[in-house]
């Protein structure tokens, strides 16, 4: 006897609401009570365009339900409610500060089955308000089921602000498409046909190419982008944005600093515009936690032993050629892109093609890789000075250390393939060999190690524990302020 798989499907997770759009145009809504809470209702009825009616004595109306009846928006009774009221009602809310009062009403009209919401009263509601963002056509309600209304605000805020901007001009635009398509393919039979290639168009341009439609201002520019878009729905293509609605940006560069690895670490205008970005290059040793917040084209610079000229080169005219396409172009660069980054190289190249750079500072690997081994690079008594160099510098030069001073921290980055010359240059610069140091490898990163030792462990150490690149040095007698195991 053969098996017969049985298909396995989710739980189904009750406890929840049946979430609809209710349409509730022209029908008969009833609001018992007329003060604050149903000045709120009101507004949400009529924004879908419901018959409103208010029963309250006018000493309990809200100043606002007052303007609301004086703009003839709604009806008003000037009285309490009684029974009879009820008939003809598509739908009620009551809005009492008498609690035993709400509670008839209630059940009066679940008696009736009449929808009802019960202010302040889960158990008596057939239905919630829910905290709603409303951008034109677009409405985004979050419900907590009675639990928690101020959260319910909170997590609608928190989805508003991740919208890119003019969201509701942008459904606008799409609606207007999709209209166009039922024109061109107006037969039922071949619906399949429309929404498929609406579905690719939105798959392919996103929520920021599809954005792009808001720059067609007037009907004219519209139906001549429409009439592009009618050949490639005819023959089943899906056009880049940019073949139907060439850009008219700006160009613009971003010189971005990346922080030390840490995607918390980076600033947050710098987290911004690498989301809002048309191409990012960046480069090599950027974790893949800060590229995972671009959302246009990524581009990581290649591998070029012992060819960084060469690797630059490549970069800037990726840069180049997007700039020439009229692109936002983010250039991501480890740490801060002007200590020992060639930031400043950077800016002179594209000011000699004619871009000025908009520079964003990041933190640098010299301040947050002592920091993440709890080393103070100065503390009174201790460190008074912070010596901050390059373990490579122009063309592979050594750099020029200072000769040593007992109230310096001096860091060194990219010293770990230069440890051994680094510490004949120390000790030639009088440095004692018991002077302490610290190596932070990765810092800031999950695979973070920190190796103390001293100016004379120091190149054995890195042989020894297999220090790789990225890594930071720091040499002097600050590494032990906070860390005195390690002395």
């Amino acid at each position: 006897m053969s098996e017969i798989n049985t298909p396995s499907f989710e739980t189904i997770q009750g406890g929840g609401s049946l979430v609809v759009a209710y349409q509730i145009a022209g029908k008969k809504v009833l609001i018992v009570g007329g003060g604050n809470v149903a000045a709120q209702r009101i507004v949400s009825l009529k924004i879908a365009d419901a018959q409103v009616v208010v029963i309250s004595p006018e000493a309990g109306l809200h100043e606002e339900v007052k303007f609301r009846i004086d703009n003839k928006e709604v009806e008003w009774i000037d009285r309490n409610f009684v029974d009879g009221d009820l008939q003809g009602v598509d739908m009620v809310l009551t809005a009492l500060d008498d609690h035993e009062e709400s509670l008839r009403i209630g059940t009066l009209c679940r008696d009736k089955r009449i929808p009802v919401n019960v202010a302040d009263v889960p158990p008596m509601c057939d239905f919630y308000f829910m905290s709603q963002h409303r951008d034109g056509p677009l409405q985004i309600a979050v419900s907590t089921n009675g639990k928690g209304p101020k959260l319910a605000n909170m997590v609608r805020v928190a989805a508003a602000k991740a919208l890119p901007g003019q969201m509701g001009d942008t459904i606008e635009m799409m609606g207007k498409l999709r209209a166009k398509v039922r024109e061109w393919e107006p037969e039922m039979k071949n619906s399949g046909k429309r929404m498929t290639w609406v579905t690719k168009i939105c798959d392919r341009w996103g929520l920021k190419g599809m954005a792009r439609l808001n720059e067609l201002k007037t009907q004219e520019q519209q139906e001549a982008v429409f009439d592009k878009l009618k050949g490639h729905f005819i023959i089943g293509g899906v056009p880049d944005i940019d073949a139907v609605l060439p850009s008219n940006k700006e160009p613009r560069i971003s010189l971005i600093g990346g922080g030390p690895g840490d995607p918390e670490l980076i600033t947050v205008k710098a987290k911004r515009l690498l989301e809002e970005a048309d191409l990012v290059v960046s480069d090599r040793l950027i974790p893949s936690q800060i590229l995972d917040l671009v959302q246009g084209e990524l581009r990581i610079a290649r591998k070029y032993t012992g060819k960084s000229d060469e690797a630059q080169e490549e970069l800037m005219q990726w840069c180049l050629d997007g700039l020439e396409k009229g692109l936002h172009v983010v250039r991501l660069k480890i740490g801060d892109p002007l200590l020992f980054g060639r930031g400043g190289e950077e800016v002179i190249w594209f000011r000699e093609r004619g871009y000025e750079p908009e520079l964003i500072a990041g933190i640098s690997s010299a301040f947050s890789a002592p920091m993440a081994a709890m080393i103070p690079v100065t503390f009174r008594g201790v460190s008074d000075q912070v010596i901050i160099t390059t373990g490579r510098g122009t063309k592979g030069s050594m750099p020029d250390l200072p000769v040593f001073g007992a109230t310096q921290t001096l860091v060194v980055l990219m010293a770990v393939g230069r440890a051994s010359e680094l510490r004949l240059m120390l000790i030639d610069r009088l440095y004692p060999e018991n002077v302490p140091v610290c190596w932070i490898e990765n810092a800031n990163c999950p695979e973070e190690r920190i190796i103390f030792g001293t100016v004379e462990s120091m190149a054995s150490l890195v042989e020894e524990k297999e220090i790789k690149a990225p890594a930071v040095l720091v040499v002097g007698h600050s590494t032990h302020v906070l860390n005195k195991s390690s002395e």
